[in-house]
């Protein structure tokens, strides 16, 4: 196994396992920097913040999927998914 893929399912848990953390407590507090955005509903900006995360968080798992198999395919799929579930992930915030 490629440390490669090693380090981006390590980095897709923790992502994941914030987001899950957020979600399941809808605290804004903890959102790093909140204080910067002050939304209506807190709890629903703290959940769709925590859906955006774990949209982000396919990216680096996608990579150290592919890259179990080729370390070039999954170089180039990290930023290429990164790009794509950052583009879905902003959606998540449409209307609030």
């Amino acid at each position: 196994m490629h440390p490669f893929s090693i380090l981006m399912f390590i980095f897709a848990g923790a992502i994941l396992l914030y987001a899950g953390l957020l979600a399941l407590t809808k605290d804004y507090n903890l959102i790093p920097r909140g204080h910067a955005a002050e939304p209506g509903d807190r709890k629903a900006y703290a959940l769709a913040c925590a859906k955006m995360l774990a949209l982000v968080a396919l990216a680096p798992l996608s990579a150290a999927i592919y890259g179990l198999f080729s370390l070039t395919l999954g170089a180039v799929m990290f930023p290429v998914g990164l790009v794509v579930c950052i583009g879905f992930g902003t959606r998540c915030f449409k209307g609030l």
